[in-house]
């Protein structure tokens, strides 16, 4: 089961985060902040610290509870995706939720790779990749608020809360595809 999905920009600003369960605790804007910095500075730190030459840093850190996978792109961009522990290799998962982003966010000329997300096509596509891993958990369907939060550069933080995220019948509907 997958149940978040954050996309840090190479400069440790999050730019991007999505729960797809809503049994997780909510976060403040400020706390989804610090979670993308401190994990962008310890992926620098144990790229460093590494006996291996030419390390990546971390690719998964694994807990009890959750385990957070890590993809790092070759400009920088990071792919946290925290899934259940039992969740089986997600290596697959995570090529296809960077094909979606290369789609729907690179290839649009009004998006800025170090600015948030604010794409629904992108929204779209990417719940219909979570529903076809089985990582989707929805209990409480009249809550559907959902956060875009992300740093400018030497500018204010800047908390985007849209009211609803695709549904499910949008992202099965015709001409979406």
């Amino acid at each position: 089961m997958i149940f978040s999905i954050y996309i840090i920009n190479k400069a440790g600003g999050l730019v991007y985060n999505k729960d797809y369960s809503d049994g997780l605790s909510k976060l403040t804007s400020n706390e989804y902040l610090v979670l993308a910095g401190t994990f962008h500075g310890v992926h620098a730190i144990t790229s460093k610290i590494s006996p291996v030459p030419g390390s990546s840093g971390i690719e998964m850190l694994e807990t009890d509870t959750f385990r957070i996978h890590c993809f790092q792109t070759l400009t920088g961009t990071k792919f946290l995706l925290v899934t259940d522990p039992q969740q089986p290799s997600v290596d697959h998962t995570m090529k296809k939720i960077y094909e979606v982003y290369s789609d729907y966010c690179v290839k649009n000329p009004f998006q800025n790779p170090e600015m948030p997300i604010r794409s629904e096509q992108f929204d779209v596509h990417l719940l219909k990749l979570v529903k076809s891993v089985g990582g989707l958990v929805v209990t409480n369907t009249t809550s559907n608020a959902y956060n875009v939060i992300g740093g400018v550069s030497g500018g204010p933080l800047l908390g985007h809360n849209q009211s609803s995220p695709p549904t499910v019948s949008n992202v099965a509907s015709p001409g979406l595809a």
